[in-house]
């Protein structure tokens, strides 16, 4: 993710190459060590115009575009909608795993202390909203979830327990955390609008960002 972010901040380029020769890789500054067959990697813009060399490009800011969502902690399946612990992963940062227990406290029984096992990103563009849903992925419903808004402002609806409840609109700034708990982890929930016009910006910021922190203890695959 890192990657990508500064490479839409240099205005970068992603490219595939297959069979990369021995000038191209030494003008990408990487050892030919390092190179498989297809390989996509991070370049300036004029870097993809080597005469005979099989090559595809695409603008990072394009891909940072298209992204909807990430994950930190334990990966998520989207597919099967389950926590898959046998892949990969590293812990959440220890700054935001402080912060989520911080928030969640409230919201615990006394000395219980909220363990964040899993946070998941979700990213929304200008246009971008986020249908009424549930989540209902983790193993443990007594526990709180914390999401915290980043960026531009937006407007979030919490329903009840049923589709056809009125929800109540909530407006979020840009730093401002939703705890939920108790009934609210039950309720369907969602994101109508994002606003990114500069009148209504907190912050230098075209997108709009929720994080949500959660212990999931474990309902996926082992």
């Amino acid at each position: 993710m890192y990657d990508l972010f500064n490479a839409v901040q240099n205005q970068k380029i992603l490219i595939e190459v297959e069979g990369l020769s021995t000038n191209v890789t030494a003008g990408l500054s990487l050892s030919e060590s390092n190179i498989q067959p297809s390989n996509y990697l991070f370049s300036d813009a004029g870097m993809n115009a080597h005469k005979g060399e099989p090559c595809k490009s695409i603008a990072a800011s394009v891909l940072l575009r298209k992204l909807r969502w990430s994950t930190l902690g334990l990966q998520f399946d989207w597919s099967k909608r389950n926590y898959d612990t046998s892949l990969p992963h590293n812990k959440i940062p220890d700054l935001l795993c402080q912060l989520a227990k911080k928030m969640a406290g409230p919201a615990m029984p006394v000395g219980d202390e909220f363990q964040p096992e899993a946070a998941i990103v979700n990213y929304f563009g200008p246009s971008d909203m986020l249908g009424g849903h549930l989540d209902d992925m983790e193993a443990d419903w007594s526990k709180p979830i914390v999401s915290i808004s980043l960026g531009c402002k937006a407007i979030f609806l919490l329903g009840g327990k049923s589709r056809e409840d009125l929800p109540i609109a909530m407006f979020l700034r840009s730093g401002d955390i939703v705890l939920m708990s108790g009934q609210a982890r039950e309720c369907f929930h969602g994101i109508p609008r994002i606003f990114t016009d500069e009148e209504s910006a907190d912050v230098s910021s075209p997108t709009f960002t929720i994080l949500k922190c959660r212990r999931s203890t474990y309902l996926g695959v082992h």
